[in-house]
């Protein structure tokens, strides 16, 4: 996995697979300046640095260094130092972080694609309009030549400050003893943006909420302050108001997406965060007065939710999720709700379910633990196994790993292509109307890289490998 990133890095990297690149990375869209965005990783089979997605690659490579601070160390530190120096530079005065660079600015693939690595003259031309004022950048005395990537300067979205927080607060913590400067500085970027979302960031949905759960543990971690521990039992108190009660509409134990109760959340790549941040309060603050909620939560998501679904499925995956109204596809339905394992391939956009997999075999591995039952944790380790090829095609979804890959995605909009990267995890397997497995036929919803698949496998599997 860590030679997967070394691959993927971007910038003036010696590792990269066409190292160098990008090191004119980027010029600002609220203003056309200048600014230093090297570094980090493609996220996918592209050149884009959403750091929505590319942020899991600290917090993945991050959490198997706690779990294995020796294994691999010096290689795995460096390459998160690699990723940090360009989530650092996102980072906003105010606290908050960027959205990305790479990644569609005006069109779709307008910035998904190799530059000349030039920083050129003033004065140098690029394809787009200062917002709000019809100027052409040609304009505003840029550095750079005409094909330097943007930057969008706006502020991610809530759940991606969050993990945010939690890379920092890990390397904080991972670093304390290497080297304290670079520790205090991630811990500060982490506390800033901390602050800015306190006052900035609505949480209202699970996925958000648990990214801040998990961002204040590991903040209180590292700090010891109370002040986090206080935050994350309000989240979770939160969380309890979005849980659908037992007795409700024939199944219960999810998460809606916000009161009064509507549609039942879903969201493949935010993962089980909540689940997760929860196990991990019981575990630290085990005689809080909370326990007993934190446990009731888990206890009904686990049990009532995720558990009736995986034990009805041949492999003993866990659902996407639960739909309301008419049959998405598929004909399964339980109680007042229609349930699919995949995503629907007639939405405008649909990924394979791997971090829906990992993530979810994460938490259920955790509150194996918590809840002293081993059968979840028999249920972490099937969600691995259909990663790696226990499905219907046999296929592993890891390149270098196991037989019958899906066919690769190398990219469409720019030359040269993406290899085929050992370490790579892709998308996943995807469903079809009917919500029966397909393998593609190397579509970029099945088989691109994607660093959530990544990261969620790799901690999945540090996991696994410490349980008793």
């Amino acid at each position: 996995f860590v030679q997967y990133f070394s691959k993927q890095r971007c910038g003036p990297s010696t590792t990269g697979y066409l190292s160098p690149c990008h090191i004119d990375d980027g010029v600002r869209m609220d203003n056309g300046q200048h600014q230093d965005a090297t570094g980090g990783w493609h996220d996918a089979s592209d050149l884009r640095k959403w750091i929505s997605a590319t942020i899991y690659g600290m917090i993945g490579m991050g959490k198997k260094m706690q779990l294995h601070p020796t294994l691999n160390r010096i290689a795995t530190i460096d390459e998160l130092r690699w990723g940090n120096r360009y989530f650092l530079a996102m980072q906003e005065p105010q606290g908050y972080i960027m959205n990305y660079i790479g990644g569609d600015v005006k069109k779709h693939s307008d910035s998904n694609r190799w530059t000349d690595n030039e920083e050129g003259p003033e004065g140098g031309e690029l394809a787009f309009v200062k917002p709000n004022t019809g100027k052409s950048t040609a304009d505003m005395l840029l550095m750079g030549t005409k094909d330097d990537r943007v930057i969008r300067t706006d502020a991610l979205e809530g759940s991606g400050q969050y993990n945010f927080i939690l890379a920092e607060a890990l390397m904080a913590g991972i670093m304390k003893t290497d080297d304290p400067a670079y520790s205090a500085k991630c811990l500060d970027a982490a506390v800033r943006c901390f602050n800015w979302s306190l006052k900035e960031v609505k949480r209202d949905d699970s996925g958000t909420i648990g990214a801040a759960m998990l961002a204040s543990l590991e903040l209180f971690k590292v700090t010891g302050q109370e002040t986090y521990k206080t935050f994350a039992k309000e989240q979770a108190a939160e969380l309890k108001k979005l849980q659908a009660p037992q007795g409700h509409g024939g199944i219960s134990g999810f998460y809606f997406y916000a009161t009064p109760a509507k549609e039942p959340y879903k969201n493949i790549w935010n993962g089980c965060e909540e689940l997760i941040a929860l196990c991990d309060m019981v575990k630290m603050f085990p005689s809080d007065s909370d326990v007993s909620l934190w446990k009731d939560i888990i206890s009904h998501y686990t049990r009532d939710y995720l558990m009736t679904f995986t034990r009805r499925n041949s492999f003993g995956i866990v659902p996407f999720g639960l739909f309301t109204g008419n049959d998405p596809g598929g004909n399964r339905k339980i109680g007042d709700y229609w349930y699919r394992y995949f995503m629907q391939p007639e939405s405008d956009w649909w990924v394979g379910i791997n971090a829906n997999l990992a993530s979810s075999g994460i938490g259920l591995l955790k509150a194996s633990a918590i809840l002293s039952d081993p059968e979840l944790k028999a249920y972490a380790q099937k969600q691995l196994d259909w990663i790696l090829g226990a499905n219907p095609f046999n296929s592993s979804t890891m390149a270098g790993v196991g037989y019958n890959h899906p066919r690769h995605f190398a990219g469409s909009t720019f030359i040269p292509n993406t290899p085929i990267i050992p370490g790579a995890v892709i998308n996943g397997l995807g469903g079809d109307h009917d919500d029966l497995t397909v393998i593609g036929n190397g579509n970029w919803q099945i088989s691109e890289y994607w660093t959530p698949m990544v990261a969620y496998t790799l901690w999945l599997m540090a996991e696994l490998s410490v349980s008793e």
